[in-house]
């Protein structure tokens, strides 16, 4: 596959992550917040349709993780092309499986107790509820600090290769901050990842697009274009 497809697909994976995580905490039961009332928790757990919903959102979640990890090596391909080999553009994919794992850990706490009160053998707890809600909200905001490492390493490559505009450089680097503060920011640090990612995705379909197509290399032993060109001599001298 040459490099401007490989890139163009690792751009489309970035936007389909967006799409299906955006979707995934749209079915999470929500029982991270310690002012909601006892009964209120109970009558989330024990309804069928959230129930269900559980059983949805850690597929989406895990689809766009692997999407989103796609997106990262595409991402650390054109920073390690713009930098001329930077070791920092190498921490981009591990960044990346940072959030996804923490994110897919705090959501599978929070999912927990809805899954538990499926069986007729358990009686959800609201205190033991509203703890494992509140871990798995701690674990996925701490995952965003590895969504700060992406567009740190990003927007400090940008600035150094200068392939990227000064106000451009100086927002990555406020968002960065922002995702580092997700426990005050709240929904806030989760909104700046939609809109960086996508504004990341449309900034590698672009590099994509400047990007010549890899010539295929032939396989050993195979001639050459020019050699097949090359009428033969006539025997004998």
């Amino acid at each position: 596959m040459d490099e401007s497809r490989a890139l163009r697909r690792a751009a489309w994976a970035g936007a389909a992550s967006v799409v299906l995580l955006v979707a995934a905490v749209d079915y999470l039961v929500g029982v991270d917040d310690p002012s909601m009332s006892d009964a209120a928790i109970l009558e989330r757990l024990n309804n069928d349709a959230r129930q269900a919903a559980a059983g949805v959102g850690v597929p989406l979640l895990a689809a766009g993780v692997a999407l989103l990890l796609w997106f990262a090596t595409g991402l650390r391909r054109v920073l390690d092309r713009l930098s001329g080999g930077d070791p920092l553009a190498h921490a981009i994919v591990p960044a990346a499986a940072m959030f996804g794992g923490l994110t897919i850990t705090g959501v599978s706490l929070d999912l927990a107790s809805a899954f538990a009160a499926w069986s007729d053998e358990f009686t959800p707890d609201p205190n033991t509820v509203r703890a494992l809600g509140m871990a798995g909200q701690i674990l996925a905001l701490t995952g965003l600090i590895g969504c700060g490492a992406i567009v740190a390493v990003t927007a400090r490559i940008g600035q150094q290769t200068r392939a990227l505009p000064t106000w451009a450089v100086w927002v990555s680097y406020a968002v960065a901050v922002l995702w580092l503060s997700g426990f005050w920011s709240g929904g806030i640090a989760s909104v700046a990842v939609a809109l960086w990612l996508m504004g990341a995705v449309i900034g590698m379909l672009r590099v994509a697009r400047r990007t010549p197509p890899t010539a295929t290399v032939p396989a050993p032993g195979a001639p050459t274009p020019e050699a097949s060109r090359t009428p033969p001599t006539a025997a004998g001298g």
